[in-house]
């Protein structure tokens, strides 16, 4: 690990038990856990795409729909797997790096419902 990317907040993402598991229409596909703070996150993930080298992954903090948060935050992640397998995500901390990478994605989506 360099030293740029220990600055970085991590997470993992850890494999759902059976008393994780949603029904699919929860849309919980994971379950993310914060390297530092061991906090767990379940989040769903809408993309994952490569751009310039670098994989990215586009998810949303998952909370059960209680009708107090009508604009759900997209959180886009770098993402990759680690010499065990895993998959491992980092946060973005460059606004450029950030735009160009929602840039991307914006495009990827609104050509996926563009699509007859």
């Amino acid at each position: 690990m360099t030293e740029s990317t220990r600055k970085h907040r991590q997470a993992r993402e850890r494999p759902l038990r059976q008393n994780d598991r949603r029904r699919s229409s929860d849309g919980v596909l994971a379950i993310l856990v914060d390297e530092r703070s061991g906090r767990e996150y379940y989040v769903s993930i809408l993309d994952s795409f490569s751009l310039a080298g670098q994989t990215y992954t586009v998810m949303y903090n998952y909370e059960p729909d209680d009708g107090s948060r009508a604009n759900p935050e997209v959180v886009i992640m770098r993402s990759w797997k680690d010499a065990n397998g895993e998959h491992v995500f980092s946060s973005i901390t460059s606004k450029k790096e950030l735009d160009r990478a929602f840039e991307s994605f914006f495009e990827r989506y609104t050509d996926s419902i563009a699509r007859p």
